[in-house]
């Protein structure tokens, strides 16, 4: 009875702490994308970046994009957001989106590279975790 508590009460903090990441996740997402302009890059070089522990290695890619902005200006910069393929390889052409009043901070205008599908993920995770500590306060009852 007590496992079964500590159990539950575990998942309840894990899905919430995952449901809170989303949210902020989506909320800086959904600021971003209402202020963006849009624009065509051209992918001039990758950053990988491996995560994972030995044994499960994935790799994450991170476009370097050149752009011009609305007002003419030349950028050349890293999207922040890393994706497990690359968006295009260097010399090819991308829609991105941008802060007119930092252009430097970009996103690829897909739906991982806007962040959507990030948040997402964690605040389906962290609705999952929620679900599994009720079920199991509900057996346990």
């Amino acid at each position: 009875m007590v496992q079964n508590l500590f159990f539950s009460l575990m998942f309840a903090i894990a899905g919430a702490g995952l449901l809170v990441a989303g949210g902020v996740m989506g909320i800086g997402s959904y600021r971003f994308l209402r202020r963006a302009q849009r624009a065509d890059g051209e992918v001039v070089r990758l950053r990988t970046r491996r995560t994972g522990r030995r044994g499960h290695r994935s790799r994450v890619y991170y476009p370097t994009v050149r752009y011009t902005t609305v007002y003419g200006q030349r950028v050349e910069t890293e999207a922040n957001i890393g994706t497990g393929r690359p968006a295009a390889m260097p010399g090819e052409r991308v829609p991105i989106l941008y802060d007119p009043e930092r252009p430097t901070r970009i996103r690829i205008d897909t739906p991982a590279g806007r962040g959507v599908v990030g948040g997402a993920v964690f605040a389906a995770v962290g609705l999952v975790f929620c679900a599994v500590s009720v079920y199991v306060n509900a057996v346990s009852a």
